[in-house]
């Protein structure tokens, strides 16, 4: 059961350290390095928005669904919650 919860943690801070510069190193892909790189695109004159947008949505996606996996997860399977639904 904590899996479920400790996985999203760990996909977030990775993906924050990478944005920082001070995680998973460029070769290799990760949502941080992937909005680092939209980031630097982002400009006056010609913007290419989509290259932080996408990286960004597909990591609080990936987030949200694996917190709610979880979720059904512990209704499933704790069997305190089923006391309190009778």
């Amino acid at each position: 059961m904590y899996a479920t919860l400790a996985v999203p943690q760990a996909i977030l801070q990775e993906s924050f350290l990478s944005f920082l510069g001070i995680g998973i190193r460029p070769p290799l892909p990760s949502w941080g390095n992937l909005a680092a790189d939209g980031l630097s695109e982002i400009n006056p004159y010609k913007s290419h928005w989509w290259l932080i947008t996408f990286p960004c949505l597909m990591l609080g996606v990936t987030l949200v669904s694996l917190n709610l996996v979880g979720d059904g997860l512990r209704d499933v399977l704790d069997p305190r919650s089923r006391d309190r639904r009778a």
